[in-house]
């Protein structure tokens, strides 16, 4: 099932790549990604979901950005456009977030920015992200330290920031 994060990985990556940076996909990448996509939208197709793809139950750790500071939750599924992250403080909507799933089974850390498109603040506090941006791997020290292995690059802004 992890292999399913390193398929969203790689989706995500090739579709930033062009969307982000502006950088042309080659034959290969191209049908790469045409791959990836009918694999990470299933076998069946819900006319009635406004989803693209389908949720897939996952439970991992995840830690991510907070303005001023970090947060810790929990993977709650994930599909090809987002995760389900289960969180003590939800972030509010549209907040720029940066998403770090530790693998440690198949020694990688990956790094995605995203944004919040949905929150419960109460309760059984979750958000919903979408993928936002281009994503990193890296493999692992021997010993995880929790400490960041990558630099960033997030997507372009959703709206123009507010000014006073």
């Amino acid at each position: 099932m992890r292999n399913l994060l390193e398929m969203i990985y790689e989706y995500q990556l090739l579709r930033s790549k062009e969307e982000y940076l502006e950088i042309r996909l080659d034959e290969d990448e191209r049908v790469r990604q045409m791959g990836l996509d009918r694999l990470l939208q299933g076998e069946t197709i819900d006319r009635s979901s406004r989803r693209r793809f389908p949720r897939v139950k996952l439970v991992m750790p995840v830690q991510f950005t907070l303005p001023g500071g970090f947060e810790s939750g929990e993977v709650r599924d994930l599909s090809g456009g987002g995760l389900c992250i289960s969180c003590l403080r939800p972030p509010e909507l549209d907040a720029r977030l940066i998403v770090r799933i530790a693998d440690t089974r198949l020694g990688y850390e990956y790094v995605f920015p995203c944004r919040v498109i949905w929150r419960v603040a109460t309760g059984n506090r979750r958000m919903g992200v979408a993928f936002d941006g281009v994503p990193s791997r890296t493999a692992l020290p021997a010993e995880d330290t929790g400490v960041w292995q990558r630099t960033l690059h997030f997507g372009l802004a959703v709206r123009e920031p507010l000014v006073a």
